[in-house]
């Protein structure tokens, strides 16, 4: 006799995640334990939330009638998204379904019982991703892909453009040890505002790779951290912990850093960009959809951001940050970037 499946209570949770709330409802509570670790890192102080987007996340197939998106809105190395009139209709590689009515503010998301759950987790926090993209651009704010450092007394920020695994938080921990602040290492919203360009974080933790306390001592051992995710050895740290009173919530962007990594040749060298290059770099940071109406006002930022930026490519050799003479360049090289 097969035994009685007893269904289990929905468990509701909402999150905070800058000028968006999500109200999230699930059908199986540890789905919502999973996810915990993604949503809560967009713990940034902000206002009063402008918007709620309420979401429900099951596990099961996706609806039959519907056909499958052909990946001709958006397509990552992860998620096929089409656009049908005021939805936007997802689909990953392991079958992770979401149909987001975005003039709603309605989304359903159903995982599949699959094998391999750390990937379907993996992709419900993708389609929760491009939930968020959306809802933020939707009022008005473009997700710039980007770390920023602010120097001590001033108000202005130098963005701190490159693909991941580059360096980002390297950089950006070198100058935190030596008294500038940030508005955060990975993802910053971008939003014109009377006549400028205003940048607001959205995180107040930072991604740290533990070999980075044989550089800076201040970041102590960070291994009791929570790691970002299975495929790195970063950690989650709050950073606060490691650099009290460093961490802004908002900042004018005057400067730009595109970062590069070097296997061989000096510690660091400075090219200088035009506004062409500086343009090039941040779209190359922000995602944008093929589909005029939803690309436009992002690629608008990115043109009005570039314009009132100084930007260099700023090159780092390995191990570079062995030499403590490096930081004291590299803090010399952005502070230039600024008026």
């Amino acid at each position: 006799m097969t035994p009685a499946v007893t269904a289990q209570e929905p468990c509701t949770a909402a999150y905070l995640c800058g000028p968006v709330k999500l109200s999230l409802t699930f059908n199986e509570c540890s789905l919502q334990n999973k996810l915990d670790g993604l949503l809560s890192q967009y713990d940034a102080p902000w206002p009063a939330p402008a918007t709620e987007v309420f979401v429900t996340i099951e596990q099961g197939l996706p609806p039959d009638d519907i056909p499958k998106p052909a990946g001709v809105y958006l397509r990552s190395y992860r998620l096929r998204v089409d656009r049908r009139g005021t939805h936007l209709v997802s689909l990953s590689n392991v079958g992770v379904w979401m149909d987001f009515a975005e003039a709603a503010k309605r989304a359903r998301i159903i995982a599949p019982r699959h094998s391999d759950q750390e990937t379907v987790v993996e992709e419900v926090e993708q389609q929760l991703v491009l939930l968020l993209a959306r809802a933020w651009a939707g009022q008005g704010w473009t997700p710039l892909h980007a770390g920023s450092l602010i120097p001590p007394g001033v108000t202005d920020c130098v963005l701190v453009c490159a693909p991941s695994g580059v360096g980002k938080t390297t950089l950006i921990s070198a100058l935190l040890g030596r008294g500038w602040r940030t508005l955060g290492d990975d993802k910053v919203l971008l939003r014109k505002e009377n006549g400028h360009v205003v940048a607001r974080a959205l995180s107040r933790r930072v991604h740290l790779h533990p070999a980075l306390a044989n550089w800076f001592p201040e970041i102590g051992e960070i291994e009791k951290w929570p790691r970002y995710s299975r495929w790195t050895e970063k950690r989650m740290v709050k950073t606060e912990t490691i650099w009290p009173g460093q961490l802004m919530v908002s900042a004018i962007p005057a400067g730009l850093v595109q970062l590069a990594r070097a296997e061989n040749g000096p510690a660091l060298e400075v090219e200088p960009f035009d506004s062409i290059r500086t343009l090039h770099s941040l779209l190359r940071q922000i995602v944008i959809p093929a589909h005029t109406a939803d690309a436009r006002p992002l690629v608008s930022c990115a043109a009005a951001t570039a314009g009132r930026l100084r930007a260099a490519l700023v090159t780092v050799g390995n191990n570079a940050f062995s030499n403590s003479s490096t930081a004291g360049l590299l803090e010399e090289t952005v502070r230039g970037l600024l008026p």
